[in-house]
């Protein structure tokens, strides 16, 4: 079963700004991280990303309320000039997905969860919508479920 997943920043402002009709699918996979049921992870520069949005939509208290809260439920992995250096030569043509993607394969993490997932396509990752990701953490929970066999 998925264990570790990174979350994009759409999925985050989709839960934070309940963004319709992205919200429901979105909130329901950051739940699990919340409950301790996955692992979340994000970046620094999601966090960053963020806060810049949040505070420009909404105002600044409501944005460190949001980057404070995220924080206690997702572990924020710092980028540094190796992922600036990879993304620079990368054939991925945009720079904040290959930031994010090499800040995954640097921690070893397997799964994205983001709604541009035609940006993933090609890279060696599992990229998966909100809403794919909960099919298949439901379907997977089924399988796996402890029973009896008659």
């Amino acid at each position: 079963m998925i264990r570790e997943v990174f979350f994009d920043s759409d999925v985050i402002l989709d839960v934070i700004l309940k963004r319709l009709p992205h919200f429901g699918p979105s909130q329901q996979v950051m739940s699990l991280a919340e409950s301790g049921l996955l692992y979340g992870h994000t970046s620094s520069l999601i966090i960053a990303n963020c806060y810049y949005i949040i505070s420009s939509i909404k105002d600044n208290k409501t944005a460190l309320k949001a980057v404070s809260k995220l924080r206690v439920f997702l572990n924020v992995l710092p980028f540094t000039d190796k992922e600036i250096s990879q993304s620079l030569n990368s054939e991925i043509k945009d720079f904040e997905d290959a930031v994010e993607y090499f800040i995954c394969i640097n921690n070893s993490i397997d799964n994205i969860i983001t709604r541009n997932i035609s940006d993933y396509k090609k890279l060696d990752i599992n990229a998966l919508s909100p809403r794919d990701f909960l099919n298949l953490y439901e379907i997977k929970t089924i399988i796996e479920k402890p029973g009896k066999l008659d």
